[in-house]
């Protein structure tokens, strides 16, 4: 599939958001643990600005952005519906807490409900490419798993930055298990992401020429697309990128998303420091990028099949 920037942009950053707004609700579910000035002048903020831009990136793929709203009409039976519903409903809830934080109680019962609505959001994200059975590298769990570890890591890696920011020269308490959390969250995102390229390379075409085209017979191939110039089909369903610069991709994801974040964690776990963690931070961020373009452009539509280029 040819990757759209605007999705890429939207996923990366509501998954960072999503990240956050977990672990926020997740320390703060059973009592306060994070300071209320903490919360409503930066991480709360933070978090919804980063909503807030991924929901204006996500206007950008779409051919009438003023119709957009006709997009939640089907949440009966569409994934994509119930993303446009749930991404607004975690931000109304992330504004309540905020509004509850500077008010001075959050009931437990608004963590919890945003954190059900984080997971809400997450599967219906996953689920619009992994209920796409036609598209192998798609329409697996590790789909859905992928989305939540990688949001989980960035969003832990956010959180800690925003802690050192806050706390400035004087490293907060349980800094190094914060460090260390990150550390297993990107060796777990690592260890899925290698085992999903596996899959993916071991997968084979279920169709064929002659299912594609109808035509019988075992020695097919093909001589012409058709017609002479390009098409819908041959620009959005094909990344049209050489295997070389895939394979480039691929170290990049690895250095950049997991393996260099991981080592400036590892330095960080005694002592952390808050231009480590940037730098951790800034090269996952990248890498994500790069990840979740790989995730789309290895996807192979079986209608590239019918269009393949004539050697």
């Amino acid at each position: 599939m040819r990757p759209q920037f605007s999705i890429i942009f939207f996923t990366t950053l509501a998954g960072m958001a999503q990240g956050l707004l977990f672990f926020l609700a997740l320390l703060n579910i059973e009592g306060p643990v994070l300071s209320a000035p903490f919360l409503s002048m930066l991480a709360l903020p933070v978090s919804f600005i980063l909503l807030s831009v991924s929901l204006v990136a996500s206007f950008f793929h779409l051919g009438h952005p003023e119709r957009a709203w006709r997009a939640a009409m089907m949440w009966r039976t569409s994934w994509l519906s119930r993303e446009v519903i749930a991404l607004p409903a975690v931000m109304a809830l992330t504004a309540i807490t905020f509004f509850c934080v500077i008010s001075g109680m959050v009931p437990a019962w608004v963590w919890a409900t945003l954190l059900i609505s984080i997971f809400a959001l997450w599967i219906c994200t996953a689920k619009i490419y992994q209920c796409i059975r036609f598209i192998q590298e798609w329409s697996h769990p590790s789909t859905l798993s992928n989305f939540i570890l990688l949001g989980l890591s960035s969003g832990g890696l956010l959180l800690e930055l925003l802690l050192m920011v806050w706390n400035g020269s004087n490293v907060p308490l349980g800094m190094g298990l914060i460090t260390s959390a990150n550390f297993i969250l990107l060796f777990l995102a690592l260890n899925l992401k290698l085992w999903i390229w596996r899959r993916n390379q071991k997968l084979k075409p279920k169709s064929n020429l002659a299912s594609a085209t109808g035509i019988k017979g075992n020695n097919i191939r093909q001589t012409s697309m058709g017609f002479m110039g390009g098409s819908f089909n041959t620009r959005e369903f094909f990344h049209h990128q050489t295997d070389r610069v895939i394979g480039n991709i691929r170290k990049i994801i690895l250095i950049m998303t997991y393996v260099g974040p991981m080592i400036l964690l590892a330095f960080a776990m005694n002592s952390p420091n808050i231009a480590q963690i940037a730098i951790a931070l800034v090269m996952h961020y990248i890498g994500l990028l790069a990840e979740r373009w790989m995730f789309f452009a290895e996807a192979n539509h079986p209608q590239n099949l019918y269009y393949q280029r004539v050697s």
